[in-house]
């Protein structure tokens, strides 16, 4: 049968000493998943399945395991996983509806927002991470080539710098869309939710027609 949705709230609930513990951890853990969901939402990071997740049940602080990019044929990022983050049945259940509506969502926009900001150097970051993170994989590609005995085919530098700046693009468009700032053409004097973006990602995360679609081993049950 399917998986209750309240195995994680029970095992907490049985295992953390006191209620004070038990609201610091929820809190704690649900911001830390909140700041992992923009991550992996941004740089198009999939299977988050359980076992990759690990946390701490003095603090809440969550670690996330094999979170790494990956690319397509063109050296874009590419995820073909119907939701953009981990927030199943027994997460929803253990963080409740005013942990996800406020902490959980409210973190997303908060992170997406301080991303946004025009003084920060988050552009520069990204280039770096991209520049190396695609060039180590070029050179993977080429070792299997070389194994196979296929012919190798470099990356050029101009080239180099045109992936660089498109994966970088496409991050910023998506932080872009779950921060709570103003958008261009916009109406300054029309009522707007500044929590819009992250919670239609967090609507779609919770989606059931969504999570039915991802692979068995994510556990989506779950």
């Amino acid at each position: 049968g399917v998986v209750s949705e309240n195995v994680l709230s029970q095992y907490m609930y049985k295992t953390l000493p006191t209620c004070n513990h038990l609201w610091t951890f929820k809190k704690q853990f649900c911001s830390q998943m909140a700041l992992s969901a923009v991550l992996c939402h941004m740089l198009q990071l999939g299977g988050r399945s359980p076992n990759k997740i690990l946390f701490a049940k003095n603090s809440g602080a969550a670690f996330q395991m094999d979170l790494y990019p990956v690319y397509d044929n063109r050296g874009l990022l590419e995820c073909n996983e119907p939701v953009r983050f981990r927030l199943t049945r027994n997460l929803q259940t253990f963080f409740t509806p005013f942990g996800v509506e406020g902490v959980f969502v409210s973190c997303m926009a908060s992170a997406a927002g301080a991303g946004m900001q025009p003084q920060n150097n988050l552009r520069h970051i990204l280039s770096m991470f991209f520049r190396d993170d695609i060039m180590s994989a070029q050179q993977r590609r080429s070792n299997r080539n070389n194994a196979a005995g296929a012919t190798p085919s470099g990356l050029m530098s101009q080239d180099l710098k045109t992936l660089v700046l498109a994966n970088v693009e496409q991050c910023v468009k998506r932080l872009d869309g779950m921060s709570p700032n103003q958008k261009p053409g916009a109406n300054p004097n029309s009522p707007t939710d500044p929590h819009r973006g992250a919670a239609h990602l967090v609507k779609e995360a919770l989606s059931q027609r969504n999570l039915c679609r991802m692979e068995p081993t994510w556990h989506p049950w779950f």
